[in-house]
């Protein structure tokens, strides 16, 4: 499959306003979810909890990755600065890192204001859709 068939799935995937597309032929696989669009949906699984959503024990909002890929939270390759670290003043629509899948960057923003408490991932790793990445405690309104 080449980068034209690749990138046809894709507006397929969007004009069609689907979630999820998988194709496959001799040798490829090809698997494409659309990040959410902002509405939450119930889930059935306790274990997943929708970007921005609030963790009802902790009092902790959730930024969840959109897709799967691999999580930067450094700014450069080569450099130490970071988009946020623990303890990190953010506001809703600040950039907390990127998620790079098959060489196209794709920004993680912020849903909330708030103090980061914790970066679940590291510099580097693998995420799935729905991974927890960051959590933040809410401004008080």
């Amino acid at each position: 499959m080449n980068y034209k068939e690749i990138k046809k799935l894709v507006k397929l995937l969007k004009e069609e306003d689907l979630a999820v597309l998988s194709v496959s032929d001799n040798d490829t696989y090809i698997h494409i979810e659309q990040k959410n669009s902002g509405t939450v949906t119930e889930q059935s699984s306790p274990a997943f909890e929708p970007a921005g959503t609030e963790a009802a024990s902790s009092g902790l909002v959730e930024i969840t990755a959109g897709q799967i890929g691999t999580f930067y939270n450094q700014k450069d390759e080569n450099s130490d600065e970071t988009f946020v670290s623990e303890g990190s003043k953010i506001s809703k629509g600040d950039q907390v890192g990127f998620i790079e899948a098959m060489k196209v960057f794709n920004d993680v923003k912020s849903d909330v204001s708030g103090t980061v408490e914790e970066i679940a991932v590291s510099n580097g790793d693998a995420v799935e859709f729905g991974d927890v990445l960051i959590r933040v405690r809410p401004e008080e309104a």
